[in-house]
């Protein structure tokens, strides 16, 4: 069997046309076509590209290896057929991180492998039940000292400081109304532990209930390998996140704590509701669905609310509306990976133990992208000229 065989036989494998493996790697059809009957014969990164796709090594393309099913990853896609470019992404993602635990071997790290939860929130087996739910977010907060009656929590910060889980960003597609797109995703990677995926095409708002679902996958489904999150999935497994997640970054009390008697009867204004929503730091959406779970509005001004848009609410009101507006679709460069994985590699840089050339490889970017976005770590802005007379306005400092 040959190379053009190989690549056929693991597209029909993957159950895509040629189309659909084209536009994923962004090439055209004529050229996959091309490939598979040896007209033509693709680059090593191409190569890359499709062995991502078709889940095989490209030692096993090339005829050099025996095939690399990497069955553990197939329990991230069971039998789903969805988004070609999306689960090229979440292929990315996971080489990443295999990418990432060898450096750290490489370096001598000592890697946690695959984690548990803290022994005060451990079940002993996956928790579905979703009445539950409720209760386990606010045991969640108190463990972590999240304070039950303030808010927001920024989940980005609190997953890196507590180092609690790698969460990476990659752009998923849509996942609107009438898609079955990918929000997100959790894998308990076998050496670097907990590991969060976001996909990076939703609302900020949208991003932190991701964030918190995946991470009630963390928390109670641990003893699975990983977990895709997808619009529409009926498994209680994901019931029971989207539950957890509300409550975790929207808490009863205070929630309770915020809102008039009022409400109940009469129901809360729309401003009101993003003013909310803006409080908490998450999505629009999010904000009314707690509303009327907790049976603080009646169903009728639930309904009436949904037809708002929370972002030109939040611009007349002078709000942030970055928190509730889709970002437009950009590459994704260094802004895929944590912080502390920007701030490792940048070291290992300043030590002379990756070249630029090898730590751009590694973060899968070009070497001038590369010296010129960790430069900004670097170098941060230098502030404006307004933004230094702020500190002038300050009282002056007391002996």
């Amino acid at each position: 069997m040959g190379l053009g065989s190989r690549l056929r036989e693991r597209r029909d494998r993957a159950r895509l046309t040629q189309a659909a493996a084209a536009r994923a790697i962004g090439a055209k059809r004529e050229l996959v076509s091309m490939w598979e009957t040896e007209a033509r014969v693709p680059s090593l990164r191409q190569l890359e590209e499709l062995a991502r796709l078709y889940r095989a090594n490209v030692g096993y393309l090339l005829g050099e290896e025996e095939l690399d099913e990497r069955r553990e990853r197939e329990a991230l896609y069971g039998e789903l057929d969805w988004d070609a470019e999306a689960k090229l992404e979440v292929e990315r993602w996971l080489d990443f991180l295999d990418d990432w635990a060898e450096f750290l071997e490489d370096v001598g790290q000592e890697l946690p492998g695959p984690s548990r939860p803290p022994r005060d929130l451990d079940e002993g087996q996956m928790v579905v039940d979703a009445r539950r739910a409720p209760k386990l977010a606010a045991a969640v907060r108190e463990y972590y000292w999240l304070d039950l009656t303030t808010a927001p929590v920024d989940l980005y910060a609190f997953f890196e400081e507590a180092e609690v889980a790698l969460v990476y960003r990659a752009p998923l597609g849509d996942i609107g109304r009438g898609s079955e797109g990918v929000s997100g995703a959790f894998y308990n990677h076998p050496k670097l532990g907990y590991s969060i995926l976001v996909n990076a095409d939703t609302a900020p708002g949208r991003q932190a209930f991701t964030m918190a679902h995946e991470f009630a996958h963390a928390l109670f489904h641990y003893q699975t390998v990983g977990v895709i999150s997808r619009k529409g999935d009926r498994d209680p497994k994901e019931r029971f996140a989207d539950i957890f997640a509300a409550h975790f970054l929207v808490p009863s009390s205070a929630l309770r704590e915020l809102a008039e008697p009022s409400w109940k009867e009469n129901g809360v204004e729309p401003y009101r509701a993003v003013s909310l929503a803006a409080h908490f730091q998450v999505s629009y959406a999010t904000l009314l669905y707690r509303l009327r779970q907790e049976g603080l509005i009646p169903e009728w001004n639930y309904e009436n609310l949904k037809g708002y848009s929370p972002s030109a609410m939040a611009r007349q009101l002078g709000l942030e509306t970055g928190l509730f507006r889709i970002p437009e679709r950009r590459p994704l460069y260094l802004e895929r990976y944590p912080i502390s994985v920007l701030e490792w590699v940048k070291s290992a840089v300043e030590e002379e133990e990756l070249s630029h050339a090898q730590a751009a490889d590694l973060l899968k970017v070009d070497v001038v992208t590369f010296r010129h976005q960790i430069g900004l770590l670097e170098n941060p802005p230098e502030a404006t000229r307004e933004e230094e007379q702020e500190f002038d306005q300050l009282p002056p400092r007391v002996a």
